[in-house]
């Protein structure tokens, strides 16, 4: 796949060699995400300007710590999340995604955000995640953007100021209690464009098929019976409250519970990727 991309990269190598960081990224644009993707799993040594440049990858092992995947698998599971983002984005902004200001919430370890940079140069690109490792991990990278640590329950998002044009939470709502989603949802809300999107993941009620682990006072049947009565079902995971509530757990949440619920959003569309079947695409509007 990079031997078809490599006049682009090779000009991207030159303009950073060069001194020219702008440009070279430039250079890159003109890759697929897949191409881009591809290019960052490992930057060949010939590329010598843009392997100092651009982000390393974590090892396999801390990859499938955090995702439960890891190298090519992983890639093309991201690659199609950034596929369907980009094609919601163009269809109910009416405008492409390139140029615009990003925010990747609950990034991790930075595997999709570096997949940005095909559409936006690094200072338009911003992470936020509630936990420290990743975000030290994202440092330790040299993953490109601006990153910060935010709260568990965020009463605001960090850089003051920003006005983003997507924003995207994957794998994020899966593990929330309704309180923490609702905050989260509200710091959004406050910090994203009129026109802009929103786009997260959830899980569907089968997800609690493949669920590995029910404690005591919990099963199946008791999850499907809250989701499908209330529309949210949690699982708190053990760690130490915030203000009465376990922040972090696993939950799936229900379609008409959002329309019902999550008031300043309007729910725009959905998408179900085949390569990963438990987590749903939503993409949100803001009222």
């Amino acid at each position: 796949m990079l031997t078809l991309a490599t006049g682009h990269i090779d000009r991207a190598n030159e303009f950073m060699a060069t001194g020219y960081g702008s440009e070279a990224f430039e250079a890159l644009r003109h890759l697929s995400i897949e191409q881009l993707g591809e290019l960052l799993l490992d930057v060949p040594a010939r590329f010598g300007a843009l392997k100092a440049a651009l982000p390393e990858m974590p090892s396999d092992q801390f990859q499938r710590e955090w995702t439960g995947s890891s190298g090519h698998a992983l890639l093309r599971q991201s690659c199609a999340f950034v596929r369907s983002m980009e094609r919601a984005y163009k269809r109910l902004t009416g405008r492409p995604l390139e140029g615009r200001t990003i925010l990747d919430y609950g990034c991790g370890w930075g595997r999709l955000l570096r997949l940005m940079y095909r559409f936006s140069r690094p200072e338009q690109i911003y992470g936020v995640d509630p936990w420290d490792l990743p975000i030290e991990t994202c440092r330790r990278t040299r993953v490109l953007g601006n990153l910060a640590q935010c709260d568990e329950v965020p009463p605001a998002l960090p850089f003051e100021g920003v006005t983003f044009d997507l924003v995207y939470a994957f794998s994020v709502f899966t593990h929330l209690s309704e309180k923490t989603a609702d905050a989260v949802l509200r710091a959004i809300r406050r910090r994203i464009d009129g026109k802009g999107l929103l786009v997260l993941t959830i899980r569907p009620v089968n997800y609690w098929s493949v669920h590995s682990h029910y404690p005591p006072g919990t099963s199946i049947e008791l999850m499907r019976t809250r989701h499908r009565e209330l529309g949210f079902a949690f699982i708190p995971h053990e760690r130490p409250p915030i203000d009465g509530d376990v922040t972090f757990g696993d939950t799936s949440i229900a379609l008409d519970y959002i329309e019902r619920n999550w008031t300043e959003w309007q729910l725009a569309g959905t998408e179900r990727n085949k390569i990963d079947p438990y987590q749903l695409v939503l993409f949100l509007r803001p009222w």
